[in-house]
């Protein structure tokens, strides 16, 4: 009997058992947040930064001040094609922000070169995509400045509210079991485009944590903050060192949350 049939299942198997181990390997290395930035055809700066946690990941596109533009979630999975280490993010859901995505019908994969805080890949070359061009970019690790920070929301901008009358403001925010309300008595706002400081304060945040929000507008002071409040306003947003995200809960109602971690 001819020892090649066991031979080449050993090998077969030794293949797999490498491509487990060099996949493990990475998605321990790259935990953690990766940025680079860019420059799009009309000469505008931007930035693209990847959060991987365990074998999840965020990936967003940053314009100005860190606005987000483009918020996508989902799975990654690390094998070998050949000799060449590769990423597939796959079960995308992606939108304008955090909390107003959509399941994408779509997989991207990515051959990479990983060497301590450099992660090259080169994206967008396993099929032809309209609004993504072929391109190798190099991903560089963002330190972390603590192992734990603390997450200011700064200010709302409001753009416009479904309120016509003098109103009041209560925000609540929660990260993990850490929760902080802002609320000041008797302050009340009589127009629509009005900037207004929080100063909001949650301790023990890190970068890539969800934020989760409540925000309620009455113009009753004394209901602000209750179940009888006139409008509510739910979402949330990834924290990260500094950013901002717009919400339009209502045809008549936008706000922008911005913060930064210290």
């Amino acid at each position: 009997m001819s020892n090649r049939p066991i031979l080449c299942c050993f090998a077969v198997a030794a293949s797999l058992i490498t491509q487990t181990v060099v996949a493990a390997g990475d998605l321990e290395a790259l935990a953690g947040k990766w940025s680079v930035k860019k420059v799009n055809d009309q000469g505008q700066d931007y930035s693209q930064a990847i959060t991987v946690t365990k074998d999840k990941f965020v990936f967003e596109i940053l314009g100005a001040e860190d606005r987000v533009i483009i918020h996508v979630e989902g799975d990654l999975k690390l094998d070998k094609l050949g000799p060449f280490p590769t990423a597939h993010f796959v079960n995308l859901r992606a939108g304008g922000s955090a909390s107003n995505m959509r399941d994408v019908d779509d997989e991207y994969t990515a051959i990479y070169r990983l060497e301590g805080d450099s992660w090259i890949m080169a994206a967008n070359f396993d099929k032809v995509r309209e609004q993504m061009k072929p391109g190798l970019d190099n991903y560089q690790r963002v330190k972390a400045t603590s192992a734990a920070t603390t997450l200011v929301i700064d200010e709302i901008a409001m753009e416009d509210t479904p309120q016509s009358a003098t109103w009041y403001l209560c925000f609540e925010a929660k990260v993990d079991d850490v929760t902080s309300r802002y609320r000041i008595e008797g302050k009340g706002y009589d127009k629509n485009q009005v900037t207004i400081p929080l100063a909001l304060e949650l301790p023990k945040v890190k970068a890539g944590q969800k934020c989760t929000f409540k925000m309620q507008l009455d113009d009753v002071d004394e209901d602000v903050c209750t179940d009888e409040v006139d409008n509510r306003s739910t979402g949330e947003f990834t924290t990260s060192e500094k950013g901002s995200q717009a919400f339009k809960p209502e045809d008549n109602w936008r706000y922008t949350i911005r913060w930064h971690l210290k």
